[in-house]
C-alpha cells in the first residue's frame, strides 16, 4: 500500500470514528432515556434508582458532547511585514515553495516551538490562518534550520492537516469530557474503550503527517537543515526550561527584566550547561525507535533516519535566525508585555548587575536567617564532609530528603562565602549557566566547585587552607557578614 493510500485510508477511518463517537454517545443517551421512560410508564413499581441512573447518565453524556466554542487568545505580540521585513520575506519564500497562501497573522511566542492553526471559522473551516514563532526557537536555530522548520509547518497546511485537526481535536475533547463527566459511572468504560481506539488511529495519522511535513522541508531546504533543526529543538526546549526557572525566575521575582535571549545564549554556551545538553541530545536521539501508539509525533531517531534517505542539499544561511528580526531587545519587551502586565513593568537590568541587585539581598536574608548554622566555620576551615553538609541542610529543612537538604545547604554556604569576601574587595559574578564566581583583580575563587572537590576528596583540606591563606581569606568567619573596617555585621 502506498503512503498516500495508507494516509487516505487512515484519515477516512478517523472521520468515521469521529462520526461514530457522536452516534455512540447519542445512542447510549437515547437508550438510557428509553429505559427510564419504559420503567416509569410500563411497570407497576418503577425502580427510581434505575431511572435516576439512566437520566443522570444520559444528561452527563449529552452535556459532554455539546461543542464548546474555542476562544483564540493571541499567544504573543503580532508581527507585521512593516516591522519585520526580513522575517516576512522568508515566510513568503516558504509559502511560495509550498504553494500555500501566507498566514493572516504571525505571532511571536515564548516557546521553543513553531505552530500553525486556524482561528475563527467553524471546526477549522472558513477560518484565518495563524502562525506562531518562538523567540527562543529562533535563537536556537540557524536561518536555514528555521526555514526548514517553517516549511515543515507549512507542510501541515499543504497536506490539509490544519483543516482536519480541529475536527479531531474537538472529538478528542468531547470524548475526554464524557469520560470525566461520567465520573465513576460504569458507562465510562464504554467511552474509555472507544477513546483508546480513537487515539490510536488519529495519532497514527498525526505521526504519518509529521513524516510527510519533514519530507517537504527536506525537498525545499534540505534534509541536513531539517535534521539538525529537529535535534536542536529538542535540546533547546530542555535548555530554555532550565534557564527560565533557574536563571530568569529569581531575577523576575526581584522586579527586574534582564536581556532574555542574550542570557539564554550565555546559559546554553556555558561549559557546565553545554556538556549536559550534549548528553541530553545523545539521549534523545538514542531513544527507542519503537514509537508508542499513543504518541502524536514519531521518535527523533525515526524522523532523522527518514530524512537521511532524502537527497542532500548544500548548506545555505548559517546566521542565527534572530538575525531576521529587527531589534531583538524590542521584541522581548513586546513579548513580555503580552505575557503579563506585571512583566511589562519590570525594570531593565544587565546580567552584570544581577549579582548586586538580585542575589546580594537574597544572600543577606539567607545568612540573617540561617547563618548561625555556620558559626563554627571559617573560609579556611569550611564544612568539609558530606556529613557536615547534611547537618547544615537539616538545620534549614529538617523534614525534606537529603538531596534537597544538600541543595539548600550549598546555597547557604555559597552565600556565606560571597558575603565574607565582599568587604575586602571581592565581587561576585553570576552570569547565566555558570556558578557564582568570586573575583578580586586576577584572583578567582569558585566556592561550589572548589569546596565540592574538598568534600569528595579530590582536593585535601590542607591544600584548600593553604590556598585561602595565600589569598589572605582563611580566617574570615562564615555565617556573618564582615564590615570593611574589620568589624562584624551580625
Amino acid at each position: 500500500m502506498s503512503r498516500t493510500s495508507w494516509l487516505a485510508g487512515r484519515v477516512a477511518l478517523a472521520i468515521a470514528l469521529m462520526i461514530g463517537f457522536y452516534v455512540l454517545a447519542l445512542g447510549v443517551s437515547g437508550g438510557l432515556l428509553w429505559i427510564a421512560y419504559f420503567d416509569l410508564t410500563q411497570t407497576r413499581h418503577p425502580a427510581f434508582r434505575l431511572i435516576a441512573f439512566c437520566v443522570i447518565g444520559a444528561a452527563s453524556v449529552l452535556w459532554a458532547i455539546v461543542p464548546r466554542r474555542d476562544k483564540f487568545e493571541a499567544p504573543g505580540p503580532r508581527l507585521t511585514p512593516e516591522d519585520q521585513p526580513d522575517l516576512f520575506r522568508l515566510i513568503r519564500d516558504v509559502a511560495g515553495a509550498t504553494s500555500q497562501p501566507m498566514p493572516a497573522d504571525v505571532y511571536l511566542t515564548n516557546d521553543v516551538n513553531a505552530f500553525v492553526t486556524q482561528r475563527e471559522g467553524v471546526m477549522g473551516a472558513g477560518g484565518r490562518r495563524v502562525m506562531g514563532l518562538g523567540l527562543p526557537l529562533m535563537h536556537a536555530l540557524t536561518v536555514d534550520e528555521f526555514k526548514a522548520v517553517l516549511t515543515h509547518e507549512f507542510g501541515h497546511y499543504h497536506s490539509g492537516d490544519v483543516a482536519l485537526g480541529p475536527w479531531i481535536y474537538k472529538t478528542q475533547s468531547a470524548v475526554m469530557r464524557t469520560i470525566v463527566q461520567l465520573g465513576e459511572n460504569v458507562l465510562r468504560y464504554i467511552f474509555i474503550g472507544f477513546a483508546r481506539l480513537f487515539f490510536r488511529v488519529t495519532h497514527a495519522v498525526s505521526r504519518r503527517q509529521e513524516f510527510i511535513a519533514d519530507e517537504l522541508a527536506a525537498r525545499v531546504v534540505g534534509p541536513e537543515a531539517m535534521a539538525s533543526g529537529l535535534r536542536k529543538v529538542g535540546i533547546a526546549a530542555v535548555a530554555y526550561q532550565g534557564y527560565w526557572h533557574s536563571e530568569l525566575v529569581p531575577v523576575i521575582n526581584a522586579g527586574y527584566r534582564p536581556p532574555v535571549i542574550d542570557g539564554f545564549g550565555r546559559y546554553a554556551a556555558s561549559p557546565r550547561i553545554s556538556s549536559r545538553l550534549q548528553d541530553v541530545g545523545r539521549q534523545q536521539e538514542a531513544a527507542s525507535n519503537e514509537t508508542d501508539p499513543y504518541d502524536t509525533h514519531p521518535s527523533l531517531a525515526d524522523r532523522v533516519a527518514a530524512l537521511r534517505r532524502q537527497p542532500s542539499k548544500p548548506a545555505g544561511d548559517s546566521r542565527p535566525a534572530t538575525a531576521l528580526l529587527r531589534n531583538v531587545e524590542g521584541c522581548e519587551r513586546q513579548l513580555f508585555g503580552t505575557l503579563s502586565a506585571d512583566l511589562a513593568d519590570l525594570k531593565p537590568i544587565d546580567w552584570t548587575r544581577v549579582s548586586d541587585e538580585v542575589y546580594l539581598p537574597m544572600w543577606r536574608a539567607r545568612i540573617k536567617q540561617h547563618g548561625a548554622l555556620l558559626r563554627n566555620y571559617t573560609v579556611g576551615a569550611p564544612p568539609a564532609s558530606v556529613k557536615d553538609m547534611a547537618q547544615i541542610g537539616r538545620g534549614i529543612l529538617p523534614s525534606e530528603n537529603e538531596v534537597i537538604q544538600a541543595g539548600v545547604g550549598w546555597q547557604l554556604i555559597v552565600a556565606a562565602f560571597a558575603l565574607a569576601l565582599r568587604p575586602i574587595g571581592w565581587t561576585a559574578v553570576t552570569l547565566p549557566g555558570d556558578e557564582v564566581i568570586l573575583q578580586r583583580g586576577a584572583d578567582e575563587l569558585r566556592p561550589y566547585t572548589e569546596l565540592e572537590a574538598v568534600i569528595t576528596g579530590k582536593t585535601s583540606l590542607a591544600a584548600w587552607k593553604q590556598r585561602c591563606e595565600l589569598l589572605g581569606i582563611a580566617a574570615l568567619p562564615l555565617g556573618v557578614e564582615p564590615v570593611a573596617e574589620g568589624g562584624v555585621r551580625h
